[in-house]
């Protein structure tokens, strides 16, 4: 298969991706809000056997997703950087963003368990989280090395 169609067919699928990602968290939320203060349950029907859940549970539940779609965008990615330009150098770059954005993520989510403050940096680590499981990294970087000039 020509390297045009997979480069084609690599950023279908990181968009792809990002829909469903969207659409098991978006359902999850609600669930766990049901569960923790109440809320009407919005999800969709295919998420209500959650509702059977622990919060423990569908917050461990969480963090798998979290996971695994973090390291399904991250392949993604380097997929999309490889068929796009095909060079070792910018294979790491790549890795090099997701692994500042991992490690940033780490490090504030330390910091406030530490110190007990965790939940007033759960934003700031879920923003930096939710940018690694999205295309904008690539973008980033697909930018980067496309329009500034190497030496």
């Amino acid at each position: 298969m020509p390297k045009k169609i997979k480069l084609i067919l690599s950023i279908t699928g990181i968009i792809l991706l990002g829909f469903l990602r969207g659409y098991i968290f978006y359902n999850t939320n609600w669930i766990y809000k049901t569960l923790t203060v109440g809320r009407i349950n919005q999800a969709r029907s295919e998420f209500n056997f959650m509702l059977d859940w622990t919060v423990t549970e569908v917050v461990i539940f969480k963090w798998i997703m979290t996971f695994s779609f973090t390291i399904l965008f991250l392949g993604l990615s380097l997929l999309i950087i490889h068929y796009a330009f095909g060079q070792r150098k910018h294979l790491k770059a790549m890795s090099l963003v997701y692994a500042g954005l991992i490690g940033i993520s780490g490090v504030l989510f330390l910091i406030g368990y530490i110190f007990g403050f965790s939940f007033e940096l759960y934003e700031v680590i879920h923003t930096i989280m939710m940018l690694a499981q999205s295309f904008v990294p690539v973008l980033i970087v697909w930018l980067v090395i496309k329009y500034i000039p190497s030496s």
